[in-house]
Protein backbone atom coordinates (compact mmCIF):
# COMPACT_ATOMS: atom_id res chain seq x y z
CA UNK A 1 0.00 0.00 0.00
CA UNK A 2 1.19 3.99 -0.66
CA UNK A 3 0.33 4.31 3.02
CA UNK A 4 3.41 1.85 4.07
CA UNK A 5 5.99 3.88 1.92
CA UNK A 6 5.30 7.10 3.67
CA UNK A 7 6.00 5.91 6.57
CA UNK A 8 8.86 4.10 5.68
CA UNK A 9 10.64 7.89 5.22
CA UNK A 10 10.14 8.57 8.89
CA UNK A 11 13.08 9.65 10.49
CA UNK A 12 13.94 6.36 12.25
CA UNK A 13 17.51 4.18 12.29
CA UNK A 14 17.68 2.32 8.97
CA UNK A 15 17.42 -1.50 8.95
CA UNK A 16 21.31 -2.50 7.63
CA UNK A 17 21.92 -5.01 5.53
CA UNK A 18 25.20 -7.14 6.59
CA UNK A 19 27.49 -9.34 5.25
CA UNK A 20 27.68 -11.34 8.65
CA UNK A 21 25.10 -12.69 11.23
CA UNK A 22 25.27 -9.59 13.50
CA UNK A 23 24.00 -12.02 16.35
CA UNK A 24 26.96 -13.84 16.13
CA UNK A 25 30.01 -12.11 17.67
CA UNK A 26 32.71 -14.53 15.75
CA UNK A 27 30.77 -13.34 12.41
CA UNK A 28 30.92 -9.57 12.90
CA UNK A 29 34.45 -10.04 13.90
CA UNK A 30 35.13 -12.16 10.73
CA UNK A 31 36.75 -15.30 13.44
CA UNK A 32 36.21 -18.65 13.56
CA UNK A 33 34.93 -20.35 16.63
CA UNK A 34 37.70 -20.84 18.44
CA UNK A 35 39.80 -18.25 17.96
CA UNK A 36 42.41 -17.65 20.08
CA UNK A 37 42.61 -14.26 22.53
CA UNK A 38 45.31 -12.78 20.27
CA UNK A 39 43.35 -13.63 17.15
CA UNK A 40 40.15 -11.87 18.87
CA UNK A 41 42.37 -8.86 19.37
CA UNK A 42 43.83 -8.54 16.30
CA UNK A 43 40.29 -8.91 14.80
CA UNK A 44 38.92 -6.39 16.71
CA UNK A 45 41.92 -3.91 16.26
CA UNK A 46 41.58 -4.22 12.36
CA UNK A 47 37.53 -3.71 12.36
CA UNK A 48 37.80 -0.99 14.05
CA UNK A 49 40.34 0.86 11.81
CA UNK A 50 37.75 -0.25 8.63
CA UNK A 51 34.92 1.11 10.36
CA UNK A 52 35.43 3.22 13.27
CA UNK A 53 33.47 6.74 12.53
CA UNK A 54 36.74 8.80 12.74
CA UNK A 55 38.53 7.04 10.03
CA UNK A 56 35.61 7.59 7.80
CA UNK A 57 36.77 11.03 6.47
CA UNK A 58 35.85 11.25 2.81
CA UNK A 59 32.23 9.12 3.73
CA UNK A 60 28.87 10.48 2.83
CA UNK A 61 26.75 10.86 6.65
CA UNK A 62 24.98 8.11 5.09
CA UNK A 63 28.48 5.83 5.17
CA UNK A 64 29.29 7.55 8.51
CA UNK A 65 25.86 6.31 10.13
CA UNK A 66 26.59 3.43 8.43
CA UNK A 67 29.80 2.48 9.89
CA UNK A 68 28.89 3.70 13.26
CA UNK A 69 26.62 1.30 13.40
CA UNK A 70 29.30 -1.26 12.61
CA UNK A 71 31.49 0.12 14.67
CA UNK A 72 29.24 -0.39 17.57
CA UNK A 73 28.50 -4.01 16.37
CA UNK A 74 32.14 -4.98 16.39
CA UNK A 75 32.52 -3.55 19.70
CA UNK A 76 29.51 -5.14 21.52
CA UNK A 77 30.70 -8.91 20.36
CA UNK A 78 34.58 -8.00 21.12
CA UNK A 79 33.45 -7.58 24.48
CA UNK A 80 31.05 -10.74 24.17
CA UNK A 81 33.99 -12.89 23.15
CA UNK A 82 36.40 -11.59 26.03
CA UNK A 83 33.81 -12.51 28.54
CA UNK A 84 32.93 -15.31 27.25
CA UNK A 85 37.16 -16.29 27.15
CA UNK A 86 37.35 -15.28 30.49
Amino acid sequence: SAGGARQQQAKKKPEYVWDFNPNDPYSVLGLKRGATKSEVSQAFRLEMLKYHPDTQVNATDAEKDRALERSKLITASYRKIKVQMK
